[in-house]
């Protein structure tokens, strides 16, 4: 296990995720409005992504064994706002499939002990939590911005 292997996953599975647009595993910026808009463009040209990366993390060790890992990833969903196609209930749904993509891959396949923390910053959570569904303006772009949260606790034999 290790981090390289579980952002894989994790992007591997946002990817699977029927319209969720492009898919980021760190933070995408520009100093033009253009250049950032663009890091967003889906395939059909539409503002229409997910971007993903490690907020923090904290570590544990047993009294005798194993060092857990829990790393905190945030995750930012963002699609442009169109209200005459009714964009915030199409992305409401697709925030319910990312939830259950991961609710249905608790290990990422394989690479992490748990996205079910029994301990740390998100103990007693279970999966993929929403914080935050608010439109915001990006250059001239209203969108709808989702922003959520998963723990991965990542365990290493010492």
């Amino acid at each position: 296990m290790s981090l390289a292997d579980i952002r894989e996953q994790i992007r591997v599975i946002l990817t699977g995720v029927p319209g969720i647009g492009v898919v980021h595993d760190r933070e995408r910026w520009s100093n033009d409005w253009n250049k950032f808009l663009d890091h967003y463009k889906d395939a059909d040209g539409q503002f229409n992504g997910c971007v993903f990366a490690r907020e923090k993390w904290e570590e544990r060790q047993a009294t005798i064994g194993e060092t857990e890992t829990a790393h905190v990833f945030l995750f930012r969903r963002i699609m442009a706002l169109q209200d005459a196609r009714a964009t915030g209930i199409i992305l409401d749904d697709h925030l319910e499939d990312m939830r259950a993509a991961f609710r249905s891959n608790k290990t990422l396949n394989g690479t992490c002990r748990t996205i079910d923390p029994d301990w740390g910053p998100m103990s007693g959570v279970v999966g993929l939590q929403g914080d935050i569904i608010e439109p915001r303006w990006f250059g001239n772009v209203l969108c709808h911005v989702a922003e959520c949260r998963l723990c991965v606790i990542e365990a290493q034999s010492t």
